[in-house]
């Protein structure tokens, strides 16, 4: 025996004694199990129902499948290949089967019930519909006389009917400004046609008098969609949950939801705006300007007065992001009262994942904000934005899904990401190849269920958030309005030349752990402020702000900003702001606040002024915001040959080795709080040994706040014992 003494030691269930053993030695319940089970966090995939699944054999034999020759133990269903789950009988009652079966076998079931687009709901007379308004201009010859077009074109709809919406008349003084007192409706004076679906030719006669001047009209596109804003769209998402009713369903989502979707690559630059009925009496009550003479604003301003553009654009995106995330709201509170409060709200709504492409004409970008249990994402999220989407939910962890046709970059990224409390949900069983690769296989699930069953450890060790010294925000206003850098306007009419995303990845690839958010969280007062000025978000305090283009910000962030600055916080500053969200000029308050940032101007080399440093763990693990650390290797899973570590957690020296995962919480004078390790043999403490196995096994060791102690063993009753040292 060690002549530290034995804390406890157990053999085979029971806690025996020695005669170094201390007579006040901790009551200890030891169990094993084989495999170890999951618990706490779902083990989350997506599952296609497609016109073969839904019938009774098919779905029964892939459940038993999926519960007993997978890890996963939380299919999502979605239906593919022309199954719709509104409105079929069959499709109703082939999810019914699978969630009876499901629950027969231990596994719990979601069901995606709506489509990606607000195109699912289908109105039923023209004052519900969504509609899409396009801009054209032309210049009038001597004669006052012009044509002109003004066309639109989304992703796969065509319009049911265009319109000419309103038109004005106005001497140019400057792109994008006009002389006001030229400016005239003249909508009762032009004529237009619709020659095709989506483009409006307008056809003009003023006149010599208005010889020289611009003709600028919208025409307005109906799609047969209901507007996001109109109540019929909340009593459509009430109608198809409640087609499930009958159905105890563990979980409801809405994956990718938003508007009726633009071109991915537009051929032409995307210069329309969403609107209809509903859109536009919501937007007049919200910010006191007629819809239509914002949408004028947002492409024309009178001279002298860019606030007046600024402001509209600033309100149209900050209204129009309402759509997506009112119908994601109402989603979540129905699902819960109908199928109750424990209900699993899924999925992601990243769309195509970046900040400049066509995702905050889909979405919004409200990623951060849709009411979810855990931060959820997709296709490869960069990890700091990920890690903003977790501190911004409830959960400790969050979940991207993810699909490909590489069996082992599914390996490699759940252990890279499981550092940071990130995992994978699977992308998709059944996978007929359009996607990636087919989750149900063998080659996959063998290289896939030894890597999840690791993973599962760190579920059952119920880990504290990851610990992000560094906080970034970014100006979502600055991100939505390039005006009047006509050089920074992309295809998709955002701002192209901020490159956020660049940043935020340099950042973090070199070291520094940081939590990517935008600036609505501090509109909307989920990021504050605390007692000792660090700002803090859901619960999780940062020790320091990267804050990325103020420009447009509105008047409650730059509150906090001047707030934290005037206090000592430590800030840097990327880009100036000239002029708030509604466009009046801000040089005052925010050359204050510029005074006071510790580090102005964006540099990776700088942020050690802000008193963060790189993560000591930046290349094999990760730390919590607990002081527990995480650490993973893919290559000793796969060759079974232990890694090595030696590490500091809590001021006291651990070193040892493990398989695939390891996690370990050690109180101030060293005890073990919490440990996971995969095929653990052995951990020394400063030196002197603090745990043995009798073999190597997957091991799960807790103590409760009465110094009791609970260990898991993999393995049959009776095969293996631990012992404990003071």
């Amino acid at each position: 025996m060690s002549k530290l003494g034995i804390w406890f030691l157990i053999a085979c269930g029971a806690v025996t004694s020695s005669p170094q053993a201390s007579k006040s030695a901790p009551v200890v319940n030891l169990r094993y199990e084989e495999p170890i089970r999951n618990s706490l966090y779902p083990e989350l995939l997506y599952w296609f129902v497609t016109p073969a699944t839904l019938a009774p054999e098919r779905y029964t034999r892939d459940v038993q499948h999926i519960a007993h020759d997978t890890e996963f133990d939380f299919p999502f269903l979605t239906a593919r290949e022309g199954v719709n789950f509104t409105g079929d009988k069959q499709a109703h009652d082939a999810v019914a089967g699978i969630v009876r079966d499901a629950h027969e076998n231990g596994l719990r079931i979601g069901v995606s019930l709506g489509l990606g687009d607000g195109s699912a709901a289908k109105s039923t007379s023209p004052d519900e519909e969504q509609t899409v308004v396009a801009d054209g201009e032309g210049t009038l010859d001597a004669q006052g006389v012009g044509n002109f077009e003004a066309s639109i074109k989304l992703r796969s709809l065509v319009p049911q009917k265009t319109e000419l919406l309103r038109a004005w008349a106005f001497r140019k003084t400057g792109p994008g400004e006009y002389d006001a007192t030229t400016l005239a409706d003249v909508t009762a004076q032009v004529t237009s046609s619709s020659p095709q679906p989506g483009t409006l030719s307008v056809a003009v006669k003023l006149g010599p008098r208005y010889a020289g001047y611009t003709v600028f009209a919208l025409a307005e596109n109906w799609y047969g969609a209901v507007d996001l804003f109109n109540p019929a769209f909340a009593q459509w998402i009430h109608s198809v949950i409640d087609e499930y009713r009958d159905v105890p369903l563990d979980g409801t989502a809405l994956d990718e939801f938003g508007y009726i979707r633009i071109p991915m690559v537009p051929t032409t630059p995307w210069r329309g705006h969403f609107a209809g009925h509903a859109f536009a009496a919501g937007f007049q009550q919200t910010t006191g300007m007629p819809l239509v003479q914002a949408l004028f604003a947002t492409r024309y301003a009178p001279a002298g007065h860019p606030e007046v553009r600024i402001r509209a654009i600033d309100e149209y995106w900050d209204f129009f992001r309402k759509g997506p995330l009112g119908v994601e709201n109402e989603f979540f509170q129905y699902s819960r009262k109908v199928f109750g409060d424990k209900n699993f709200a899924g999925i992601h709504n990243t769309y195509h994942n970046h900040l400049t492409n066509d995702e905050a004409w889909a979405t919004g970008v409200n990623w951060w904000t849709i009411p979810r249990q855990y931060g959820m994402s997709d296709e490869d999220l960069s990890l700091p934005l990920r890690m903003g989407l977790l501190v911004a939910h409830p959960g400790n962890i969050m979940y991207d899904q993810f699909y490909g046709r590489d069996i082992r970059r599914f390996a490699e990224k759940a252990m890279n990401d499981a550092r940071f409390d990130a995992r994978i949900h699977y992308h998709g069983y059944n996978d007929t190849g359009r996607w990636g690769v087919d989750l149900s296989t063998a080659p996959f699930l063998s290289q896939l269920n030894p890597v999840e069953r690791k993973i599962r450890l760190l579920n059952r060790f119920d880990p504290a958030a990851p610990e992000l010294p560094l906080l970034v925000i970014f100006g979502m206003p600055a991100l939505l309005n390039w005006y009047p850098d006509e050089n920074a306007r992309n295809e998709f009419d955002v701002n192209a030349s901020l490159h956020i995303e660049e940043k935020v990845k340099a950042i973090w690839d070199a070291g520094y752990r940081c939590a990517v958010v935008p600036s609505d969280l501090i509109d909307n007062g989920s990021l504050q402020l605390d007692k000792n000025n660090r700002p803090m978000l859901n619960g999780h305090v940062f020790r320091a702000v990267v804050y990325l283009y103020p420009q447009y910000a509105k008047r409650s962030t730059l509150a906090f900003l001047f707030k934290y600055t005037q206090h000592e916080g430590h800030l840097m500053l990327e880009g100036a702001a000239t002029r708030g969200f509604d466009g009046a000029p801000i040089d005052d308050v925010f050359s204050r606040i510029a005074a006071k940032a510790t580090v102005n101007g964006f540099s990776v080399d700088k942020i050690p002024q802000l008193g963060v440093a790189p993560s000591p763990l930046r290349d094999i693990g990760g730390e919590l915001e607990d002081g527990s650390i995480i650490l993973t290797d893919l290559n000793s899973l796969e060759s079974h040959q232990p890694k090595q570590f030696s590490i500091d957690v809590d001021g006291h020296h651990f070193s040892g080795s493990y398989e695939g995962v390891f996690a370990l919480k050690a109180a101030q004078n060293g005890a073990i709080e919490k440990l996971a390790c995969g095929a653990c043999s052995s951990l020394d403490r400063d030196g002197k040994p603090a745990l043995r196995l009798a073999g190597s096994a997957d091991l799960i060791l807790t103590r409760s706040a009465t110094g009791d102690y609970e260990a898991v063993v993999e393995g049959p009753e009776g095969s293996n014992k631990v012992e404990l040292y003071k």
